[in-house]
């Protein structure tokens, strides 16, 4: 009985912090639910599109995993397919519990906050930092710019910096135990992988340097490179969906990039300037980023090798996210910098390293002034709630202006009551919001053009001639998995429908399949096809062949059988 009760009250420890992360988690929440605005970023009607196509293919039961048939103007283009399609339908589940885009908008912010502090939380404990340390800075990191991001834009790689910290765990693995963990390092990577693509890269740059070390110190590294492989050969398993749908889109169509940033040093941190609101928000992570230099600079000897590379890690994505880099030359010069996009993002690793090198620099240097440094992460992290709750509630009141109540660039208004417009996105009917905000962002559409670059393309000003400003002549409706365009017309001639056509793309009008030789199609891959007087009728699917369906269902079976055999690891370490 003694022994039971025990168990109880360590138990109950255990769950105290996560108790916290929740606490900490609804205080964030406190300024949207007292004021009841929203906040419609640079990214939000993108990615509220993506959702709420994979939100009505769970509420009806029409499944289609590469082509929109709700969203995007139900106008067929690929998106969720090569843009964290896992996430997506998690997202679509998170709108069907929250049945409007405000209390969606709330929720999805819970789950990232929760998802953040929780990871930060388990990546600092993994590397022996003590447990209130650990809970301050996990608090800490849920107000930072890196997760604020996703709250206060709808950027998605605010979703990859709540599962950032989880996906570096194997780093410490490396770096403490001179191993590889297959499993550990097979699913955080493709974690992070099935969430955002760039993130992923940031992680592998991160585990590099942890590895080489484990293998230089390794007294066995035939088998330290054998379970490398073997954790290599499991992510391509567990991220099977990914390099299938890239492989079968990629090979037949050429698509337009995503959006190309010619001016990156102007999106590059200046660590001269501090301005509030942005990316060195709140506050503290300047003071912690000082701390950071004086701890490697004074304490260098007494620091271990895991907060030694951890630190200097932390100060090579410090320096790659600023503009001590010539980032303006770069992007001219060597191509695939550019789809890096925004310099700044380097400053999410930054930001999670930053506090993974402060926890163990608490353990190593500072052994007889523990309470002191406890005492002021909680001082600083209590600081930099308010400071976020202070830019929360500004960035919140501007859904109370006549205009400019949210990010307006290559955005159509097709209500022009800006009440109606707010109201929208408290109503119950989600497809109200997006039909009266559309925003015409060409990402992934097919090119049809063998005589310009894809990137010169200007295809927002194509999308919303060709899509957006069609919509009223054209009824769209889904049934049995299929997109179904109906209209009217006054002759037989080529007609532009508003639906885009990759290789696999299939169309039946008026009950007859169209080969690829009766089509034409316009730039951006918008179907120009030959209608009949009256009445037409076109049906959409898209055939995806069957090795992609293959690595759909083995994406599935293998995060099936890697969640079992780690149960089973945890069932094996309780009971012995």
């Amino acid at each position: 009985m003694e022994n039971k009760r025990l168990t109880v009250i360590k138990n109950g420890k255990k769950l105290l912090p996560l108790g916290g992360i929740f606490l900490g988690a609804c205080l964030l929440l406190l300024p949207q639910l007292y004021t009841h605005q929203m906040l419609l970023g640079s990214d939000s009607i993108f990615h509220y599109n993506r959702f709420y196509d994979t939100y009505m293919q769970l509420k009806e039961g029409n499944f289609q995993y590469f082509i929109s048939m709700y969203g995007f103007q139900s106008s067929g283009r690929i998106v969720n397919a090569l843009y964290g399609p896992i996430i997506a339908y998690i997202n679509g589940f998170l709108l069907l519990l929250g049945k409007t885009w405000f209390n969606y908008q709330v929720l999805s912010d819970l789950v990232v906050y929760l998802l953040a502090g929780s990871s930060l939380y388990y990546l600092l404990r993994r590397a022996k930092v003590r447990v209130d340390l650990s809970l301050f800075l996990a608090l800490f990191y849920m107000t930072t710019y890196a997760i604020q991001y996703w709250v206060q834009n709808q950027a998605f790689s605010g979703w990859a910096a709540a599962l950032l910290p989880l996906s570096l765990v194997p780093v410490v693995t490396f770096v403490t135990k001179k191993e590889v963990n297959v499993l550990e390092l097979a699913c955080c990577t493709a974690l992070i992988t099935q969430t955002h693509f760039l993130t992923s890269l940031f992680v592998i740059m991160a585990y590099i340097p942890a590895f080489l070390y484990a293998f230089w110190q390794s007294k066995t590294r035939g088998r330290l490179l054998k379970r490398l492989f073997q954790a290599i050969g499991l992510f391509l398993l567990l991220t099977a969906n990914i390099w299938g749908s890239m492989l079968e889109i990629y090979q037949g169509d050429r698509l337009l990039p995503p959006f190309i940033n010619k001016n990156m040093a102007s999106t590059a941190i200046a660590l001269t300037s501090y301005r509030l609101g942005n990316w060195l928000a709140p506050f503290g992570i300047i003071i912690f980023s000082v701390l950071l230099i004086l701890g490697l600079l004074g304490g260098w000897k007494k620091l271990s090798p895991l907060s030694r590379l951890v630190s200097l890690e932390a100060l090579t994505f410090l320096i790659l996210s600023s503009r001590l880099l010539p980032w303006q030359w770069l992007s001219t010069h060597i191509p695939f910098v550019s789809l890096l996009q925004f310099p700044f993002r380097f400053f999410v690793p930054y930001t999670v390293l930053l506090l993974l090198a402060l926890g163990t620099f608490a353990n190593e240097l500072a052994l007889k002034k523990q309470k002191i440094v406890v005492g002021g992460a909680l001082v600083i992290t209590l600081l930099g709630m308010g400071q976020t709750a202070q830019i929360l509630f500004k960035e919140l009141a501007v859904w109370s202006e006549p205009t400019n109540f949210m990010y307006e660039k290559n955005t159509t208004f097709t209500q022009s009551d800006p009440e109606k417009i707010k109201q929208a996105f408290y109503s119950h009917d989600l497809s109200l919001g997006l039909e009266y905000v559309q925003k015409s962002t060409p990402d992934y559409l097919p090119v049809h053009t063998d005589t310009i670059d894809p990137r010169k393309v200007h295809g927002y000003r194509r999308y919303h001639a060709q899509v957006i400003s069609k919509e009223a002549l054209f009824n769209k409706a889904v049934k049995n998995n299929k997109l179904i365009i109906t209209w009217q017309a006054d002759a037989n001639e080529q007609r532009q429908v508003p639906v885009f056509i990759y290789r696999n793309t299939k169309l039946v009008l008026n009950g007859r399949p169209l080969a690829k030789e009766q089509l034409t199609y316009t730039w951006i891959g918008a179907a120009m096809l030959k209608q009949q007087k009256v009445f037409n009728k076109l049906e959409v699917t898209y055939a995806e062949n069957k090795l992609t369906l293959t690595t759909l269902w083995l994406t599935g079976l293998s995060w099936g059988i890697c969640g079992l055999i780690g149960l089973k690891r945890k069932i094996r370490r309780r009971n012995f």
